[in-house]
């Protein structure tokens, strides 16, 4: 049967697959051209990222965040410590990717356009990025067994 939760719950879960998966497909091809020396490859993907980031995972994590708020208060759950954990896993990713990962992201894609995919720069800033975004989708992760498995 279709009711309120079940439409919330589905758009919520949705939403978070979209980013996690996302996410995690994105920094797999990253690592994985960085791996083989595929300088252009590294170029287009974090091309992509700089893209996809603000669009996609941005509107997916709030989607998430508002379909979460929106069922805590639709049926009177209290914050119990899975939401809370929940909720400040999501900041955490928040805050990541706005104050880090989008403007290092556009740092690393200038410096690749001018000194080239191989400079000394561009590769240290594509290895700390890949790191963060590493730890990025473990929070991510552990959020999503948060949810799962509920401890209170």
């Amino acid at each position: 049967m279709v009711t309120t939760y079940t439409v919330l719950k589905t758009i919520h879960v949705i939403a978070v697959a979209t980013w996690v998966g996302g996410g995690s497909i994105l920094i797999t091809l990253t690592a994985r051209a960085r791996r083989a020396s595929d300088h252009a490859k590294v170029l287009t993907l974090v091309r992509e990222i700089a893209w996809v980031g603000p669009r996609i995972f941005a509107g997916s994590a709030a989607l998430a965040l508002v379909t979460g708020f929106w069922m805590i208060y639709n049926f009177g759950w209290p914050y119990d410590l899975w939401i809370v954990l929940g909720l400040i896993g999501w900041g955490v990713t928040f805050v990541t990717g706005n104050f880090f990962l989008g403007p290092n992201s556009k740092k690393l894609e200038a410096a690749i356009e001018e000194k080239g995919a191989t400079d000394p720069e561009a590769l240290r800033l594509t290895g700390v990025l890949l790191n963060v975004a590493r730890v990025d989708s473990l929070v991510l992760t552990l959020v999503i067994v948060d949810m799962v498995i509920k401890p209170t």
